[in-house]
């Protein structure tokens, strides 16, 4: 479902491919849960990503959420065309772009 990358104290970046719906909701989820387990944060990049659903946007928010109580960094970058339309219109975008940079990034 995702790349995950993780290079000395940086931040670990996750690159979801494809389309992110109810089926990739709790890898999305877990993946980004484990990725604040280090001292940096995580940078979602959706550049690679065609469709996105609410379930999905859901994991997003969810790891917004843990990473605002853990005090890390969050960023969601890369959204494409509907992707980014859907980010846009929900909202979510304006609360990711509202999070604290991840380090190193």
């Amino acid at each position: 479902m995702a790349d995950s990358y993780q290079i000395g104290r940086a931040a670990a970046i996750l690159r979801p491919r494809g389309e992110l719906d109810i089926n990739a909701r709790d890898d999305l989820r877990a993946a980004i849960l484990e990725a604040l387990d280090g001292p940096a944060g995580v940078t979602v990049d959706l550049t690679d990503v065609t469709f996105i659903d609410s379930e999905a946007l859901g994991a997003l928010i969810d790891g917004y959420n843990a990473a605002v109580t853990l005090e890390a960094g969050f960023r969601v970058v890369g959204a494409q065309a509907g992707v980014a339309r859907v980010l846009t219109v929900s909202g979510a975008q304006a609360l990711f772009d509202s999070a604290r940079e991840p380090s190193g990034s």
